[in-house]
């Protein structure tokens, strides 16, 4: 093989994950008792066999516990020997398809730092690192913060980096750990040929019959295997002595069978037996929320909408009149992709949510996703600490929407509008949009025109001068308004969110009374008129406002009435706090 063929420079990661097997075992039935057991990986031909079925005592152990390997139990044993050797000993069977949903999150969660990921049951995941291992520091940075990701799954994990995948498994497997202890190895791709003589012959991808052979013969290690001339194994080997003899001396062109992101990015949990209340949930919601951020971050894409579905015990739900699955919605101010972000907006509600019956699966999805923006990290703000307002500000409107419901969080913004009720409303936090993520992450939006705005264009949101029309009435009473000019008067700062109805008579001196408390009227002073404003909604506005002093016990308020000249009724309607 030339220096410049594809193979000389390709460098392949791989991650082999021993304990998966148990792991996802342990994921799928957590009440599972502690005492010695091991896992049955069904085959193809047996998935369609009923899984109440107990399991054959010849089937073979694709995994044990450590508590079964103290006792001398071993993978390749069956059911029955197994229990020979330990009384009371479980097996469970495993279905692969929970096995390749795992790989396929630590798969996920790798491209994060390469091209090309691969996965294959029942514990190995591939990445290509060829063209992106100087973005980390090199092949061994790149490998040890790889496995850190992984471990943050919950997974345990040994990484190998090397010409060929085979080789790279091979080596993550058997080699024995570094000084270091990290379970990361770095073989070089001039001298793979030395770093993997050591190696024993099972490292590699051989039939049992082959190994057994090469066993008998007393080739132990592929350095044994390497020093054997090609043609005597010709005729033993068939077709695998040329892939044998490849793989001891280094050369390993054995493709990569991409893996294939989905379209949303979904966690799931179960429980064998339905949980109550809350608690168990927001704990189990820690490892959901990190892992779906993982694989968020690893496609650069972050999400902006959240579904949070619970579904219940199908007997008490029917039992108790409720529905079997409880579903909650988060729309997101703005995109998260952090752990800690996701898990606070989805705590906050679900803490606060009433489930009808005992909840059997929790599943987290995220149906709209769109690229993750990173903002550029200023060196003033990082001096002054501030660095985390900006990202902080969404996080916090997300939870209150998730609490008080996303209608009752929004923005005031300010109305073309004379009556002082109708000068402001709370607009959508949320921008709506017919926004669709197009492939490669790009969106396109079709905004909503309001039927208002194709007849008269967009709404101004400059607020129009007061109207001031007819006399003004020369209303200045009191000590108060005789020394307030116009530009000391104070500003109305709260809006009562109904008009309480004025009895009294606009007068100095005069007693009125407001929710079980008594004011007295100290001054007044006219502010201005509408009249027949908005006379296009048929019902004209004509209104006389008065600025009003009201003394009360605990000190003076200052206050906003209006008098409806065509009723005569009055109403207090704002006050300056």
């Amino acid at each position: 093989m030339s220096e410049s063929s594809p193979e000389a420079s390709r460098r392949i990661v791989a991650l082999v994950l021993p304990e998966l097997l148990l792991e996802v075992a342990v994921a799928a039935a957590p009440q599972r008792s502690r005492g010695p057991w091991g896992v049955v990986l069904l085959d193809p031909g047996e998935l369609g066999e009923p899984l109440e079925e107990p399991l054959r005592p010849t089937a073979r152990l694709t995994a044990v516990s450590a508590s079964a390997r103290r006792c001398g139990v071993r993978e390749g044993q069956t059911i029955a020997e197994a229990r020979a050797l330990v009384a009371g000993f479980e097996a469970m069977r495993l279905h692969p398809a929970l096995v390749e949903r795992a790989l396929a999150v630590v798969a996920e969660v790798a491209l994060g730092f390469g091209a090309t990921a691969s996965l294959r049951v029942p514990d190995t995941v591939w990445l290509d690192v060829s063209g992106s291992a100087h973005l980390f520091g090199g092949e061994t940075p790149l490998a040890e913060e790889l496995a850190e990701r992984v471990r943050g799954l919950g997974h345990v994990v040994r990484a190998a980096v090397a010409p060929g995948p085979e080789l790279a498994r091979a080596v993550a497997r058997w080699a024995p750990p570094d000084h270091r202890g990290k379970g990361v190895h770095t073989v070089p791709a001039d001298g793979a040929a030395r770093a993997v003589q050591a190696l024993p012959v099972v490292a590699l991808p051989l039939s049992e019959e082959a190994q057994g052979f090469l066993l008998r013969l007393g080739v132990l290690t592929l350095g044994d295997l390497a020093a054997l001339p090609r043609s005597t194994l010709t005729t033993r080997l068939a077709g695998e002595v040329g892939r044998a003899l490849d793989l001891a001396l280094g050369i390993d062109p054995t493709p990569l069978v991409p893996y294939r992101l989905p379209q949303t990015v979904v966690e799931e949990l179960g429980f064998e037996y339905g949980v109550e209340g809350s608690e168990p949930l927001l704990f189990a919601l820690r490892g959901m929320s990190a892992r779906l951020a993982a694989r968020l971050t690893a496609r650069g894409m972050s999400a902006e909408k959240l579904v949070l579905t619970l579904a219940h015990d199908r007997s008490i739900s029917h039992l108790r009149g409720a529905k079997e699955k409880t579903e909650l919605r988060f729309a997101l101010s703005s995109p998260l992709a952090r752990e800690e972000e996701i898990r606070r907006v989805v705590s906050s509600r679900l803490e606060r949510t009433r489930l009808p019956a005992p909840t059997l699966g929790v599943r987290l999805e995220v149906p709209v996703m769109v690229p993750l923006v990173a903002r550029q990290l200023e060196l003033g703000e990082a001096l002054a600490g501030g660095t985390d307002i900006e990202r902080e500000l969404p996080v916090v409107l997300a939870e209150l929407m998730a609490d008080v419901g996303e209608a009752r969080v929004g923005v005031l913004t300010t109305l073309d509008s004379h009556r002082l009720e109708a000068r402001s409303m709370l607009a959508p936090a949320l921008v709506r949009s017919n926004t669709r993520t197009r492939r490669g992450g790009a969106r396109a939006e079709s905004p909503r025109v309001s039927r208002g705005e194709r007849r008269h264009g967009p709404r101004s949101t400059t607020p129009l001068a007061v109207h001031v029309s007819g006399t003004p009435l020369p209303v200045i009473e009191g000590a108060l308004a005789e020394s307030s000019d116009g530009e000391a008067r104070a500003p109305l700062t709260r809006l009562l969110p109904e008009p309480l109805r004025f009895d009294g008579a606009l007068r100095v001196g005069t007693t009125v009374a407001f929710e079980q408390s008594l004011y007295t009227i100290e001054a007044l002073r006219f502010e201005h008129r509408l009249h027949a404003v908005e006379w296009w909604n048929g019902a004209p506005i004509t209104r006389d406002y008065v600025r009003v002093w009201l003394k009360a016990t605990d000190g003076l308020i200052e206050a906003m009435v209006y008098v409806d000249r065509s009723s005569g009724k009055r109403y207090l309607q704002a006050v300056a706090d």
